[in-house]
């Protein structure tokens, strides 16, 4: 009998995945961990994947927008190395389409703090926006990347403290407005922080809580309090 190969396998495979890396790291996670999780065997597993790493390389390109997967045959093969070069490029382009990115390195000059207000509610937004769409790719690396010093080094400064930095420098650019006593290094990874863990993290909580349908306007707007006092 020929075997079928449900069109949805390698999706599923990738969530599966993802779900063990992130409860168990990368060292400790077992492909037969993964193939459990999937709830077929360990030699089904490997016609879709060769390795551990080709696997954790796919959750990192794929995951997020499962629509670009390979239609037919296995994931590619990929070390670590490969990796760590997907990650790169993931984080290169996260940030572009920020309008934080622009005001932080060309500030504008606002004549109130309703401005201020509101253009940090703004990019509180759009970077609660791109957390979402990478959501999978941040929590995977979150859990795995201190395991792994090649992509420890590149996800800390070009993807959690590249937003901090965006963050503080906007801030100091509008310091006049601002109505916090907070140190500003401070207040900017707090900003990071709180959006990232509704965001991203809270998807991740084994047993949720129904919170607010609309958590991206409100965390923009706990963000403005933060900064502005409301």
């Amino acid at each position: 009998m020929v075997r079928v190969t449900p069109p949805d396998r390698l999706e599923k495979l990738l969530t599966a995945a993802a779900d063990v890396f992130v409860a168990h790291g990368f060292h400790r996670t077992q492909m037969d961990d993964i193939a459990d999780r999937l709830g077929v065997s360990k030699g089904t597993l490997y016609r879709s994947v060769e390795s551990k790493e080709a696997l954790l390389a796919a959750v990192l390109e794929y995951a997020d927008n499962p629509e670009m997967l390979p239609k037919t045959g296995p994931l590619a093969t990929r070390s670590l190395a490969d990796v760590s070069a997907i990650m790169r490029a993931r984080l290169s382009e996260a940030p572009v389409q920020l309008g934080l990115r622009s005001a932080a390195s060309n500030p504008t000059t606002h004549h109130s703090i309703v401005e201020v207000g509101d253009e940090v509610e703004r990019f509180a937004a759009e970077l609660f926006e791109m957390m979402s769409r990478h959501q999978t790719r941040i929590m995977v690396l979150e859990s795995c990347v201190a395991e792994l010093p090649m992509l420890a080094s590149d996800w800390y400064a070009q993807g959690r403290y590249h937003l901090v930095d965006l963050w503080h420098q906007y801030l100091q650019n509008q310091r006049t407005h601002i109505t916090t006593g907070s140190d500003l290094a401070v207040l900017s990874r707090t900003i990071v922080e709180v959006l990232a863990l509704w965001a991203v993290k809270m998807s991740w909580d084994p047993s949720p809580r129904p919170y607010s349908v609309d958590l991206k306007n409100d965390c923009a707007a706990m963000v403005r309090s933060l900064v502005t006092g409301g």
